[in-house]
């Protein structure tokens, strides 16, 4: 019997500046791949008409165009940060023209608290239903309906749907108990070419930190296999991926991940022969044995935590610190590997003088540095702030613009600061500021 559903459109916007981090090296759109792998390996999906549509640019009309012109029946759209504003304004128009075409909202910003911000339409206008957890099995329940329409939709756990008195869940998702059983975009074929592949060997965190959409994650407690790994990095080779993107929380942060990574490794030696391996990793949990596979290994960058240095900030923001461990640490991992400080510009309770105190520091150290604006996230600030921080935030691109300890005109003298000491430092300046290491 042929599904109910035969076509599907697959949407996102990859950000250019993605790419231009990285010098010349492609990063495709990941979350978006996992999905299409779903589809295609479903066998009751295997005569549906999948349609992947990325035009790289904020082109609303253009996407609509685009959208309309394959008939999707379904249109499942992976929503981040840069590309909130003009992904709901797409859904926004198609819903106008076609209200019968069933929209789908999925990815990090795809949360109940960001569609309900005053800057957009009313939800119901604009979309369906969004999935706020895993999405691969999900949107593939979701393409088996046996009828394209909202009412199918409530058989589907993991959904939340919005309608004109608010929203309603479909009850929850049971998490996903083998990671194994998850479709591969390597594995099937479906990555381009001579790009930076994407490894992830497990799913969640194990910390809570506010300020971090990680940190309202399921718990970081199921794994990729060896065996998946192996399959995954060979993959790589074969599609002559150039470097690989660690999506994980963190390097260290599963024990048993990354005993999974080093065997699989071991056995394909894919990551020692790779332009780089890019990954953040938690100085706290350094051990012998993650210094060990970091020699072996070809690193091109770690992404070393800290947002701050002041104690009673970072636990407001339960986030766990000891400094002289911190320092240990990077003075550790910078004798293996490239390695840059992320801070954080703006967290409630910090102060402008409290931040400069947190970017000495950090530029004391012997590794780059870089500076982020702080952001109100969706599973984070968003949603899990404290009511007397009293936080402001520009809705378009989600950027703190007050809140306990930081005025508007503080942020607007903090970034002249940072743009000037950046540019000192033969560093660059705009989304964030670059510090490099004086031995750079």
């Amino acid at each position: 019997m042929s599904n109910a559903i035969s076509s599907i459109a697959l949407v996102c916007l990859t950000p250019i500046t993605d790419g231009n981090e990285l010098g010349a090296m492609e990063l495709p759109s990941y979350g978006i791949k996992r999905i299409q792998a779903a589809v295609v390996a479903d066998p009751a999906l295997a005569d549906c008409q999948l349609h992947m549509i990325d035009l790289m640019r904020d082109d609303v009309e253009g996407y609509v165009e685009t959208i309309l012109a394959c008939e999707p029946q379904l249109i499942g759209i992976s929503m981040y940060v840069w590309s909130t504003p003009c992904m709901i304004e797409v859904a926004r128009r198609i819903k106008l023209r076609r209200p019968d075409i069933l929209i789908v909202f999925g990815g990090p910003s795809a949360r109940k608290e960001v569609f309900d911000l005053p800057i957009y339409p009313a939800p119901h206008h604009v979309l369906d239903a969004l999935v706020s957890s895993e999405g691969e099995e999900t949107f593939t329940r979701i393409a088996r309906l046996p009828e394209a329409s909202k009412q199918q939709l409530e058989s589907v756990p993991g959904l939340d749907v919005p309608a004109i008195s608010g929203w309603y869940s479909t009850g929850p998702q049971v998490p996903i108990a083998c990671l194994d059983n998850i479709a591969s975009p390597y594995q099937l074929g479906l990555m381009p070419r001579n790009t930076v592949a994407y490894l992830e060997t497990f799913r969640g965190c194990p910390m809570s930190c506010r300020f971090c959409e990680w940190g309202a994650t399921d718990s970081a407690t199921t794994v990729f296999s060896t065996e998946y790994l192996i399959k995954e990095m060979q993959a790589y080779k074969e599609w002559d991926a150039s470097s690989v993107f660690l999506v994980d929380a963190g390097l260290n942060l599963n024990a048993k991940a990354f005993k999974n990574l080093q065997a699989a490794e071991r056995e394909v030696g894919f990551l020692a022969r790779a332009k780089g391996l890019w990954a953040e990793i938690y100085p706290t949990n350094v051990r012998d044995e993650h210094l060990q596979f970091l020699r072996e290994v070809n690193v091109g960058y770690l992404g070393i935590g800290l947002q701050s240095i002041d104690p009673a900030v970072l636990k407001d923001q339960d986030r766990p610190f000891k400094q002289e461990r911190f320092e240990e640490s990077v003075r550790r991992l910078a004798e293996v590997s490239y390695c840059e400080i992320q801070i954080i510009m703006g967290l409630p309770g910090d102060t402008p003088e409290g931040f400069q105190r947190t970017l000495e520091f950090a530029r004391s150290l012997p590794v780059g540095v870089r500076a982020y604006h702080c952001l109100v996230l969706p599973d984070a600030l968003l949603n899990r702030s404290k009511p007397e921080w009293n936080i402001r935030f520009n809705p378009h691109n989600m950027a703190m613009t007050s809140c306990l300890g930081w005025s508007e005109a503080d942020f607007a003298r903090m970034r002249a600061y940072n743009t000037e000491q950046a540019q000192q430092a033969g560093g660059t300046a705009g989304e964030f500021w670059w510090f490099f290491p004086p031995q750079y």
